[in-house]
């Protein structure tokens, strides 16, 4: 018996058996990644492609149900605070041109969420007044805060209106669309009011239920 013929067969035949297990190992893994790409891309919408399902999948280890949660994760908008304006205040009905003059508003969270502490409130849009971003603090649900802006009057007499955002670090807007409204009178108007304002004011009139006592000729005894 040709012991060692026999030996090298059987060692060429394991050898044979093994590379044939590992080709169908890599044909059954290919197969299934392929599958679990295309089971993706059929839950999540033609919109998702080859590349993007194969990557998300690859990153969490070909498991299908992180990678479509990690996908939603990456890839829709994250869900913004809530706020909503209470009041609006201005401590002037009426500046000069190029007056500066300050606004109030009174803001509330209204969701369910605190906001971060990166909000701030910025100009949007309407007349340019010269507004600088200001940061608004965290605040929990359901609370009301008061926000304030110094702002610089346009130079055109007439009515003007601002409006404003309070954004996220992202540039993203919560809530409500703020704005303010002033009126901008001429120079002439203004210090004919301010005359007018330090006029002295006029005495009262006797009240015409007060009597008068008619003067009495004396009599002789």
């Amino acid at each position: 018996m040709d012991v060692d013929g026999t030996a090298g067969e059987i060692s060429q035949n394991h050898g044979e058996i093994d590379q044939n297990l590992l080709l169908q190992f890599s044909c059954m893994n290919t197969t299934d990644r392929e599958e679990l790409i295309g089971q993706m891309q059929r839950l999540l919408g033609p919109t998702l492609s080859y590349n993007t399902a194969s990557f998300f999948l690859d990153m969490s280890n070909w498991n299908l149900q992180a990678a479509i949660c990690c996908y939603l994760d990456y890839s829709l908008p994250a869900k913004l605070p809530s706020m909503s304006l209470k009041a609006a205040q201005s401590q002037e009905s009426a500046v000069g041109p190029a007056t500066y003059f300050e606004q109030n508003w009174s803001i509330a969270n209204t969701g369910t969420e605190a906001w971060p502490g990166s909000c701030r409130l910025i100009q949007a849009g309407g007349e340019p007044l010269e507004a600088v971003p200001v940061y608004v603090p965290p605040l929990p649900p359901g609370h009301t805060t008061n926000v304030s802006m110094k702002l610089l009057a346009p130079s055109v007499a007439g009515v003007h209106r601002g409006y404003f955002h309070l954004v996220t670090d992202k540039g993203e807007q919560i809530g409500d669309t703020l704005w303010v409204e002033i009126t901008v009178e001429s120079e002439v108007t203004m210090a004919l009011a301010e005359q007018l304002a330090a006029l002295p004011v006029p005495s009262s009139r006797l009240d015409d239920s007060v009597s008068q006592v008619p003067p009495h000729d004396d009599q002789m005894c």
